[in-house]
């Protein structure tokens, strides 16, 4: 059989935990009659499952007459690729827009006997007229968001679709950082409204019993299996892809898991982090992980040692459950800090 777990960033492996409960905030509000929400955005470290979420969500809507699902990058132009999805999904949503608009395969959009070419804002806005009169709505989903020129004019413009009460949505998912970014830009102050579903760790026993299903080990084995992962959502992948390829207990696998975790996650999570968030990171991986015993080391006030607390634990990195300590999040990542992070 093919091995069910994946190694790849971003696709959807055969095996996998669902987050449906978390995600059914989403879903239920977008299905209301009167939403009280058309923006929700999903942050999580690298890993925690937020390019499958999107999915799962898209999905969701994809298989709904009444819904039309457009799927963005946030490198291109997102208002001209909005036009060429709605045009190429015209006819397998029976939306039939050609009555009053010609919308040829370019994307190239003209009012009927009037031979008039419209700038992509004016192409939207007839199309959202002739969407919202066939009962339609529109959910615009992008994934790993960064703040750069496409995002802030498609943006602003979807502000302007909202007042005018156009059927949109708006779902974009992202790291902590690079949505927070987005949300402090001056012109873009409804995003910062917006909901912010951040991605809990998986279920160590859902996990534990996914485990002991697909590979028939006992239960011990595999709570251990799971408990190593710590539920984050790529360790879940690694690990199960690992045991599946070499059919070995965890011990002789821990070497592999850590080199991919490195490979594949850290170095990556490690290299995004700041300067200060890395002196934190080391502390804690070097044992002390009670705040005051972090602040001293630092050499830093309350203050400022409550800004690197509240950014490392939104992040995704570091949990603050436990009152004065922080851990980490991600499994081994205090391993990897110490072998391989000056």
């Amino acid at each position: 059989m093919e091995n069910p777990f994946s190694l790849t960033f971003g696709q959807k492996p055969m095996e996998m935990i669902s987050r449906k409960n978390q995600l059914r905030q989403i879903t239920d509000t977008f299905e209301m009659e009167s939403p009280t929400n058309h923006v929700f955005m999903i942050a999580g470290v690298r890993g925690a499952g937020k390019t499958v979420s999107l999915s799962e969500i898209s999905e969701h809507f994809s298989t709904r007459d009444d819904w039309i699902v457009i799927n963005l990058n946030p490198d291109s132009d997102m208002m001209a690729d909005s036009i060429s999805e709605i045009n190429r999904m015209s006819s397998s949503k029976r939306l039939d827009i050609s009555a009053n608009i010609n919308i040829p395969a370019a994307g190239s959009v003209t009012i009927k006997n009037a031979g008039k070419e419209l700038n992509d804002t004016s192409k939207m806005k007839i199309l959202l007229d002739e969407i919202d009169k066939r009962g339609r709505r529109v959910l615009f989903i992008i994934d790993e968001i960064v703040s750069n020129e496409y995002i802030r004019v498609f943006a602003g413009q979807f502000q302007i679709w909202l007042r005018e009460e156009r059927p949109v949505y708006l779902l974009m998912a992202g790291l902590y950082e690079n949505i927070s970014n987005i949300q402090n830009e001056k012109t873009l102050t409804f995003l910062y409204r917006a909901t912010k579903i951040v991605l809990k760790p998986l279920s160590v026993p859902a996990i534990s019993a996914r485990y002991q299903e697909i590979f028939e080990i006992d239960v011990k084995e595999a709570a251990e299996m799971a408990k190593a992962t710590k539920g984050y959502s790529f360790a879940f992948q690694i690990l199960g892809y690992l045991r599946w390829e070499k059919r070995q207990p965890l011990k002789k696998l821990i070497p592999d898991y850590d080199a991919d975790l490195a490979e594949y996650a850290y170095d990556k999570i490690w290299a995004e982090l700041s300067p200060n968030d890395k002196k934190v990171a080391q502390i804690i991986a070097s044992g002390k992980t009670k705040v005051g015993e972090i602040r001293n080391e630092l050499g830093v006030s309350s203050q400022y040692m409550n800004i690197y607390r509240r950014r490392l634990i939104a992040s995704g990195i570091v949990s603050g459950d436990t009152r004065g300590i922080l851990t980490f999040t991600l499994p081994r990542f205090e391993v990897y800090i110490s072998l391989y992070c000056e």
